[in-house]
Formats: structure tokens, C-alpha cells, sequence
């Protein structure tokens, strides 16, 4: 029995030896850690939408249906490297790239965890970009985070067995390299990834329903549609492509610097001058407002009721335009705080987040206040943490900061956001500036029923129109909640509310539908006219009507100017001008168009405006200044 049991042994010994050669030889351990690498980055998308993302929800790992192939070519790519190597050359390059590859796959989610975004190239040259919020990054990893990196234990494992049997395993003939093999799947692999890209990103074949090598606002669909592998491989180029910083030549910073100087008009303060200075500034910007709802009724009732009342304590800009590019909301928040036109190509708090600007909280914290900027977003959406941090806001509040016990649309309600926003408001020093954005009036404007509390026909309410309607009539009741908490605490005779539109909604994105409405109760509400409404309320102000032409560039200029701040701190880095002090009835749209009446070298000046707006982004310009 004894000796039975002493074969089985070593009969069982014998074949984990020859496991462990077979699993010690190149190829093997090249097809070891091509699969490693796919399970594992299967495992981060899988991992992103679990609760605390620990554990794995699979049903949602992706977005949209992914270009697979490129997918698993881009893993390939890095795997078949190591057939350039031969001998321990080999071994090393896969057992280090792999160890490489699953650190940052811990690192990516952890920094999800606390960010909703993932590790990028561009914390290395500024680092300040990393950690935003000065989270305790540590506090975010979890056991779940081991099965990135257990089966380096049997790896270790392996390598200890190899190093107590080396004169054994010295006699097993080691494979040379393949360096044309390698080449030709290196070949293999690009093309096929460059298919997908042409065919997807620059083609467009699917009509919008894929995307691979693009940026979404969200960083969880850009990693699925890229892959874990793509979307670092991606974000490498960027640094070096798209976000590289450039240096203008002399004459291009000769023609920044006259652009500026020239864009001042220099003329003497008026009554508005300081006129709320000293007051809190909270400034509400909102999803999708336009400005042909405001004072409009449907089917008897106001659409937006508690805007309407406001009016009659505000300054409100009647021709107030749209000027929002690629980045759509986050070149509403960068227009608004840096009063400086956005990138022409792709978005600026994706390509250049970590920029300095003559900012708006940058002048408001000159004059002693706070600052404090929230959305009801996760801080990876349209990185707008990073971006607001570097823009100059001392603190930011984003969806962790939230009780998320309630949701319309795309995320968090609008009454429990703003609800919240008002007990976290009461607990404020003054003087402040808090910059809140509001979410639930996003397209498609799907609310729930609960929420819808307009009365409209069957034939209005079942069209994108009535949708609209719906949610911006819900925004508007939340705002008037949230004046009301303001008011019950003593703060709104203290303070002055800024209100705006991030961007047209209806009209921007559903024309089509808008148009094929058989018949609407005012066939004016049909016409996309850019315009958004800018209104300043404070609770013992006469209200006034301004029809002064401007735009989104004017915000920061604007509210500097009444909030008292001296016009030679802002007036030779601001691309806008004071709406309420200027001679200039005219502004740029998006597109190019002029709207008013610019004479000659006013109209030429204008439209350098996006070439100059470029050059002060990529060579972050008034970091030097």
C-alpha cells in the first residue's frame, strides 16, 4: 500500500514537471499572456458598471457593440513583440510587458472608483491633473483588485521551480526568434486596426451606432469602444499629437498680443460698474435652455414660470447667442469661466484640461471669495473635475458628494441635486461664487411620467417638442425650489443668480423631429435662432431688458464687471466684452456668421477670433503671463 501510494506521488510529480517545462516555453507563455491580457481587460469592463465597481456586471461591458477584431489585434500587437527576442529575452519582454499591463489595469480601476476616469500619459507632465480632489486614493482599492494580478503567483511560482531545476531545463532546446513572423503579424494586426478606424471613425459605415478611435464624454464608453489596450495606445498619441503643447513663433505672439490688446474698447465705468458688489455670486447654468421658452405659455401655462418671475429683479439679455463647438456643455463651462473661445478640433477639456486662465473664480478669489463649481456628474464626464481645478476653482463637488436617491434622464434628478446643493449652500461662508450645472432637461428628454406636470395635448405632448417642454417646465420648478431654500435661509437678499443655457437642445440635436410636427400652437417655436437666455437676478433690483448682441465669450466679462471687478484685470485676456459697457452690437457664431453690423476692421477682427482662440489654447498661452 505504502508503495503504491509513494508511485502515485511521484508519478504525480512527474507530470507537474512537464507542466510546468511545457508552460516555461516561449510560445507557450506567448499564448499564456495574450489571453491573460484579453481576460483581463475583459475583466475592467466588466468590473466598471458593478456596484463600487467591485464585482462584475458583464450584460453592461459595453456601450455599443465593438469593433472585436481591432480589439483583440491590439493585444496581439503588444504580445508579438516579444517574437523579435529570443532565449530570456523573450521570457522578460512578456513577463514584464504583462506585469506592466496589470498594474495599470489596477490602476485604471481604482482611479475609476474615485473619478469615473482612468490613468492617462498627461499626469506625468502635470501631475496636477492626477488627483484633483485630493481623495485618499488609496481608500478605493479593493479585494476584488487581486484577480488583476494573482496569477503572477503561479508566475512566481514557475520562475522559482525554474531556478531550482536550471541544469535541468538548460538541456530543453530553446526556439530562435521569429523576426519576419513578428512582422508580418505586426502587419496583419495594424491593418486591421486601421481598417476599423477608417471604417468606422473617418467613413462613418455604421451611421454613429460605433465609434472606435474617438473620445466620448463619458471615459467608460471611450475605454469600451477603444479597449483597455486602444484606449491608452490612443491616449499616448494624443500627448504627442492633438494635446502637444506648441510655442508660437515671435510673429504669432505679436498677433495674440495685438488681437487682445485691440479687443479692449477701454471706455469709461458706468452705473453698472460694481453694481452687486460685495454679494454672493451663484451662477446656474442649464441643460439645453433656449431662449424662445421664456415668457412662452402652452396650452394656458407658463413653461417656465419661476424664470418668468425673476425678470422683473434681472438684467436680461435678449440677444444672447449660442457659441459652443465640439466640447457642446464643457465649452459652456470654459466660455463662461475663461471667456475664451474653444478649440476648433476635438474638445478642450479632453485635449487641454490642464491650461491656466485669467479666470473667473481666479478674479472672484481676488476679492476675497470662495469658490465652488458642482455638477451632478461624475468628475470623468467631459473631465470636467480636471479642467474646473485648473480653471481656478478652489473646490469642486461632484456626484460622490450626492446622495443619489433619485434619477431623470441621463443621471441624477434636478430636485434632489439642487435640493442637496441647498443644504451644502447653507453651510457656506460669504462671501462665495458657486458655479452649478443642472442635468435633467438633457436630450432625448425622456422623463418619467411622475415628473411631467404640464397639461398638453395628446398631439404635442407625444413629440419631441412636448418632451422638451416637459423637461425644461421640471428644470424650471427645481430652480424655483431652490431660490425658495435660498430665500428661507437668508441668502438670496445677499446674493445675485446668474441663469444661462449651456446650449439650444430642442433645435440643436432634433430639427428633423421639430420639423415634422404637423401644426404647434405658435409656429415661431419651429426656428432654430442660436438664441439663449443670460439673465442676472438680484432680489431688490429693478428689472431691465438688454438687447445688446453677445454671446456665451461675453459671460465672464459680464459678471466681472457688476460683480465689481476692475476692467484691467480681465479686459486684455477676455475674448468677450462687458455687455452692459461696450459699443460692439455685434458677435461671432460657432460657424463663422457675424450677427449685427461690425464695420470693416470690426468684422475682420472678429473672424481672426477662432485662429487666435486656437493659439492661446495649444501654447497655453497666459500660463506665461
Amino acid at each position: 500500500m505504502h508503495y503504491v501510494t509513494s508511485y502515485k506521488r511521484k508519478t504525480f510529480r512527474s507530470k507537474v514537471k512537464q507542466v510546468l517545462q511545457l508552460l516555461l516555453g516561449s510560445e507557450k507563455l506567448t499564448l499564456y499572456t495574450y489571453v491573460a491580457i484579453l481576460l483581463k481587460s475583459q475583466l475592467l469592463l466588466a468590473a466598471l458598471h458593478a456596484p463600487d465597481v467591485d464585482g462584475i456586471n458583464i450584460g453592461q461591458m459595453y456601450f455599443t457593440y465593438p469593433p472585436v477584431l481591432s480589439h483583440l489585434m491590439l493585444i496581439l500587437f503588444v504580445v508579438v513583440i516579444g517574437q523579435f527576442f529570443k532565449k530570456s529575452g523573450r521570457r522578460a519582454y512578456l513577463l514584464v510587458i504583462h506585469l506592466i499591463i496589470s498594474l495599470l489595469l489596477v490602476g485604471d480601476v481604482v482611479y475609476y472608483r474615485a473619478y469615473s476616469a482612468f490613468l492617462s500619459l498627461r499626469f506625468i507632465p502635470h501631475p496636477n491633473g492626477f488627483n484633483p480632489l485630493d481623495y485618499n486614493l488609496w481608500s478605493f482599492i479593493r479585494p476584488f483588485d487581486c484577480w488583476f494580478l494573482i496569477d503572477f503567483v503561479l508566475l512566481g511560482a514557475i520562475a522559482f521551480y525554474q531556478w531550482k531545476n536550471a541544469p535541468i531545463l538548460s538541456r530543453r532546446k530553446e526556439r530562435p526568434r521569429h523576426p519576419v513572423l513578428a512582422f508580418l503579424l505586426l502587419l496583419f494586426a495594424s491593418s486591421v486596426i486601421y481598417y476599423d478606424h477608417y471604417r468606422i471613425d473617418v467613413k462613418d459605415t455604421t451611421k454613429g451606432e460605433m465609434m472606435f478611435f474617438k473620445l466620448s464624454w463619458a471615459p467608460f464608453q471611450s475605454m469600451s469602444d477603444m479597449s483597455p489596450i486602444g484606449y491608452h495606445f490612443f491616449d499616448g498619441l494624443r500627448l504627442f499629437g492633438e494635446a502637444k503643447q506648441i510655442k508660437l513663433a515671435g510673429s504669432e505672439q505679436s498677433e495674440v498680443e495685438q488681437w487682445l490688446t485691440r479687443n479692449a474698447e477701454g471706455l469709461p465705468d458706468n452705473a453698472y460698474k460694481g453694481m452687486f458688489q460685495g454679494k454672493n455670486l451663484i451662477v446656474i447654468q442649464v441643460e439645453s435652455l433656449e431662449n424662445f421658452v421664456i415668457g412662452q405659455r402652452v396650452n394656458g401655462q407658463d413653461i417656465t414660470p419661476n424664470i418668468n418671475r425673476l425678470l422683473g429683479n434681472s438684467l436680461y439679455f435678449t440677444n444672447f447667442y449660442e457659441q459652443v463647438n465640439n466640447g457642446t456643455s464643457s465649452d459652456s463651462d470654459l466660455m463662461t469661466t475663461t471667456s475664451v473661445f474653444p478649440v476648433r478640433t476635438g474638445a478642450n477639456f479632453f485635449r487641454y484640461p490642464t491650461n491656466t486662465y485669467n479666470s473667473l473664480p481666479k478674479l472672484m478669489q481676488g476679492m476675497g471669495y470662495q469658490t465652488i463649481s458642482t455638477h451632478s456628474e461624475p468628475a470623468g464626464s467631459w473631465n470636467w473635475v480636471e479642467a474646473h481645478h485648473n480653471i481656478g476653482y478652489q473646490t469642486s463637488w461632484d456626484l460622490r458628494t450626492y446622495k443619489e436617491d433619485d434619477h431623470v434622464g441621463l443621471g441624477l434628478s434636478d430636485e434632489t441635486y439642487l435640493r442637496q446643493l441647498g443644504d451644502k449652500v447653507a453651510g457656506l461662508s460669504a462671501p462665495f461664487m458657486l458655479h452649478a450645472v443642472t442635468l435633467s432637461s438633457h436630450g432625448p428628454f425622456d422623463l418619467p411620467d411622475k415628473t411631467k406636470t404640464l397639461h398638453l395635448d395628446p398631439s404635442l405632448d407625444s413629440t419631441i417638442m412636448g418632451a422638451y417642454f416637459q423637461a425644461i417646465h421640471y428644470t424650471d420648478q427645481q430652480i424655483g425650489a431652490f431660490m425658495d431654500k435660498l430665500d428661507s435661509l437668508g441668502l438670496l437678499d445677499q446674493s445675485v443668480i446668474a441663469i444661462y443655457g449651456d446650449h439650444t437642445g430642442v433645435h440643436k440635436y432634433y430639427q428633423d423631429q421639430v420639423d415634422a410636427i404637423p401644426a404647434l400652437e405658435n409656429e415661431e417655436w419651429r426656428t432654430h435662432s442660436l438664441k439663449l437666455p443670460f439673465i442676472i437676478y438680484n432680489k431688490g433690483m429693478q428689472g431691465e431688458q438688454i438687447a445688446t448682441i453677445g454671446g456665451q465669450i461675453d459671460t465672464l466679462p459680464t459678471l466681472a464687471y457688476v460683480m465689481g471687478v476692475d476692467k484691467a484685470q480681465f479686459e486684455t485676456t477676455a475674448m468677450g466684452k462687458v455687455l452692459v459697457n461696450t459699443r460692439k452690437n455685434f458677435t461671432i457664431l460657432n460657424d463663422g456668421t457675424l450677427v449685427g453690423q461690425p464695420n470693416d476692421a470690426e468684422e475682420d477682427h472678429l473672424l481672426q477670433s477662432f485662429k487666435i482662440a486656437n493659439w492661446l489654447h495649444e501654447s497655453n498661452y497666459f500660463a506665461n503671463r
